[in-house]
């Protein structure tokens, strides 16, 4: 052991200085990704990319990781890249990204900061609930775009061309593997090299004449038809628990406070009235308390008002219907708001939705609102492993603006706010119009 140890000293000696002759290094820099549509319940996401990048990343040789800090001290004092090793790019990695239902829409953008000039630029698409799929995707995108500027070390080439019909292309040495294959070639060496001098000096006894390698030999531990048990009858009073608050969370989450309409002549149409309705959006006050105190959670954070609950099987048990009606996004609901006469018959309806094709359905008596004022105060995540529950506890005021004939200004006598599921809308609508 004693001379494992010391054989490990010099051999991590030399990789240090290996290291530290290594050359010059791309230094890039990842901030905080840009949420083009300001959608509180996504916003998450911008500091989500940079995590999954920098724990990708973290441990590439030659590619130094640095962050918001490192990017404004290299503002403000240009000459510290002075100190980096002789030929070393450093890059800005710049990203936006959006939401259009479930498909989350990623821009990227990497910036040489030695000159300012833009060198590539991709753009990658995804399931919001299907997060490990967008971090595969984000990862190996921006991998591709580093990897023209990470030096590597080059073979040199024949000058003479290679036939290659009837053999498979060369797998090419990335510089992402490289730190690996170096360690473990590293340990390997170690342990033949101290099998060997112990059985020069003894101390492991005269190999076996017998021993030899059992060429097909195979190891074989029989998990059964799935490698992760899908149902666990302990976990039934958790999950009893879960759905009973998720129900709740997904049929009636929302408490609205709706202020009395204010009506105003047209100053230039006497025939016409405009109208202005505030209406305030908030999550129902038990629902964070139930979800903190009911449910056994695995995990939470806190970044201000947002908070990120984390659930996974081993406490509980999710059901392909709960999958279904998350990864679908059947939860999802839209605010109607009708404008009702004494007959109770809607005269007004107000649909707070940017969908387009919801807006092609034509009537006089609907107005629909296209820069979605109303934004989701709660998601829901589920992959399949973990159920992720997303909420944000602020206040979002709304201000609802259109414009109708005086006579029908007249009769309306009530205001209704109703939820409309988003896969219900379209048929809700049609037997409004």
């Amino acid at each position: 052991m004693l001379m494992r140890t010391s054989i490990k000293s010099i051999i991590s000696g030399i990789t240090l200085f290996s290291i530290l002759q290594a050359g010059p290094s791309v230094y890039l820099y990842i901030i905080k990704f840009d949420n083009v549509t300001q959608e509180p319940s996504i916003d998450w996401l911008g500091q989500g990319f940079v995590d999954m990048l920098n724990a990708k990343f973290k441990d590439v040789s030659k590619l130094r990781i640095q962050g918001q800090d490192d990017l404004e001290a290299i503002m403000n004092n240009r000459s510290l890249l002075v100190h980096q090793p002789r030929g070393s790019r450093n890059f800005l990695l710049l990203g936006k990204f959006e939401r259009k239902l479930d498909n989350i829409s990623v821009n990227l953008q990497l910036v040489d900061i030695a000159t300012w000039e833009e060198t590539d630029r991709r753009k990658i698409s995804g399931n919001y609930n299907e997060v490990s799929e967008l971090n595969m995707k984000l990862t190996l995108t921006v991998e591709t775009m580093l990897t023209p500027f990470i030096p590597v070390d080059k073979k040199k080439k024949s000058i003479y061309p290679e036939f290659s019909i009837d053999k498979s292309p060369p797998i090419k040495s990335s510089i992402f593997s490289d730190s690996k294959d170096v360690s473990r070639d590293i340990d390997m060496a170690i342990d033949e090299l101290e099998k060997s001098m112990d059985l020069f000096i003894g101390a492991r006894g005269l190999p076996s004449k017998d021993e030899s390698f059992k060429e097909g030999e195979e190891w074989v531990l029989d998990l059964g038809s799935s490698a992760q048990p899908s149902y666990n009858p302990e976990n039934d009073a958790n999950t009893l628990m879960l759905m009973n608050v998720l129900d709740d969370l997904m049929a009636s989450p929302y408490n609205v406070d709706i202020q009395k309409p204010i009506f105003e002549y047209d100053e230039e149409n006497a025939k016409i009235m405009n109208v202005s309705i505030n209406i305030e959006y908030s999550l129902k006050d038990h629902v964070i308390a139930d979800m903190l105190r009911s449910l056994p959670y695995t995990g939470l954070k806190q970044d201000g008002s947002l908070m990120i609950f984390d659930f996974n099987k081993e406490k509980f048990n999710f059901s392909d219907v709960l999958h279904e009606k998350i990864r679908f996004g059947k939860y999802r609901a839209v605010p109607v708001i009708s404008f009702l006469n004494e007959l109770n018959i809607t005269t007004v309806l107000i649909v707070d939705t940017p969908e387009a094709a919801i807006h092609q359905l034509e009537s006089n008596n609907v107005h629909y609102v296209a820069d979605h004022k109303f934004s989701p105060l709660i998601d829901f995540t589920i992959g399949g492993w973990a159920l992720q529950v997303a909420m944000e506890s602020v206040k979002i005021p709304v201000k609802y603006t259109f414009s109708v004939p005086i006579s029908t200004a007249d009769s309306v006598r009530r205001v209704s706010l109703k939820f409309v599921p988003e896969v219900e809308l379209a048929s809700f609508l049609q037997t409004k119009l």
